[in-house]
C-alpha cells in the first residue's frame, strides 16, 4: 500500500492525469467523433485510448492475479484483455487481432507489469485509478476499446463469410448475419469463457454487465447497419456510447437493463432464471 504521506496526493494525481490528457486530446485530435470511433490516427488518441484499456483491464484483474506465479498472471491478464480477440476471428478462419497488430501484446506486458512488479509506484497508481476522474477516464478509454473490438469483429466476420469461395452462400439471407453476431459476442465477452475449464459458467444467469453488453452491441449495431441504413461510424459511436454510459453508471444501467430483460422474457416465455439444483439424497 502507499505510505500515508502519498495518499494526498492520490487525488491530485488523479485530476492531473485525467486533466492532462482530455487537454491534449482537445488540442491534438481531431474532434469527439474521431477519438470516440478510434479513428483518428493524426495524434496519439488511438495509442492513449489502447493503452487505457489495457490499464484498465489489469487494475481490474489485479487482485485476481496477485498472489500467482508470474507467468500465470501475465496469461491470465492477457486473456481478460484481448481473449475475444483472439476466439473471434478464428472463428471464421482468419489471424487473431493481437497476432496483427503487435502493439496490443506489448501494452498487455506493459500494463500488467507496471500494475504489480514496481514497488511503492504500482501501489501508487492503483490508488489514482481506483476512483475519481482517473478511474472515470479508463472507464471512457475502456468503453471505446471495447466497441472496436466489438464491431471489429462483426465486420471481420461479414467480410470473411462475403469472401468465401469455397462454400455455397446461404440460399435465404443475401448477407451474413449469424456470424457476425456471433464474432461480435465473442469478440466482446470471449476472454470470460478461456480457459476452455470456465465453462459456460459466464452466461449461466445472464447478470454480468460484459456479457449483457457483448450480446445487445453486436446485435443493435447489425439491425442499425444492415436493416436500418445507419451509417457504420455513425452505429459504432451509438454502440460506443451504450458502452461508456453502462461503465460510467452501473446502478442505473443495471435498473435499466432488468427493465429490458424482464420484457424480453416475458415476451419470449423463455426462462430467466436456472432452475433449483437438486442433489438426489439415498435413504438409509
Amino acid at each position: 500500500m502507499p505510505q500515508p504521506l502519498s495518499r494526498p496526493l492520490v487525488p491530485l494525481v488523479s485530476w492531473a492525469l485525467a486533466a492532462g490528457v482530455v487537454a491534449y486530446l482537445a488540442t491534438c485530435s481531431l474532434g469527439l467523433f474521431p477519438v470516440l470511433t478510434l479513428t483518428d490516427r493524426k495524434s496519439w488518441a488511438w495509442e492513449i485510448t489502447a493503452f487505457g484499456f489495457f490499464l484498465k483491464v489489469a487494475q481490474d484483474n489485479r487482485k485476481k492475479v496477485a498472489d500467482l506465479y508470474w507467468a500465470k498472471a501475465l496469461v491470465c491478464n492477457a486473456i481478460a484483455a484481448f481473449g475475444g480477440g483472439f476466439l473471434a476471428p478464428m472463428i471464421v478462419g482468419r489471424t487473431p487481432v493481437p497476432l496483427m497488430e503487435e502493439t496490443f501484446v506489448w501494452m498487455v506486458v506493459v500494463t500488467w507489469y507496471i500494475t504489480h512488479n514496481i514497488p511503492h509506484f504500482s501501489d501508487f497508481l492503483g490508488e489514482v485509478l481506483r476512483e475519481g476522474p482517473g478511474r472515470t477516464m479508463l472507464s471512457i478509454f475502456f468503453g471505446i476499446f471495447k466497441t472496436q473490438q466489438i464491431v471489429g469483429a462483426v465486420e471481420l466476420a461479414s467480410k470473411a463469410v462475403a469472401a468465401e469461395d469455397l462454400l455455397p452462400k446461404s440460399a435465404y439471407f443475401p448477407f451474413a448475419v449469424a456470424a457476425p453476431l456471433l464474432c461480435g459476442f465473442v469478440g466482446g465477452c470471449g476472454g470470460a469463457f478461456l480457459p476452455p475449464s470456465s465453462g459456460l459458467a459466464p452466461i449461466e444467469e445472464g447478470k454480468v454487465w460484459n456479457i449483457r453488453a457483448a450480446f445487445f452491441a453486436p446485435l443493435m449495431y447489425v439491425i442499425a447497419t444492415r436493416f436500418c441504413g445507419v451509417d457504420l461510424l455513425t452505429a459504432k459511436l451509438g454502440i460506443c456510447l451504450f458502452r461508456i454510459a453502462g461503465e460510467l453508471f452501473p446502478s442505473q444501467r443495471d435498473a435499466i437493463m432488468e427493465s429490458v430483460t424482464s420484457v424480453l422474457y416475458n415476451g419470449s416465455n423463455v426462462r430467466s432464471t436456472p432452475l433449483p439444483t437438486v442433489v438426489p439424497v439415498k435413504k438409509a
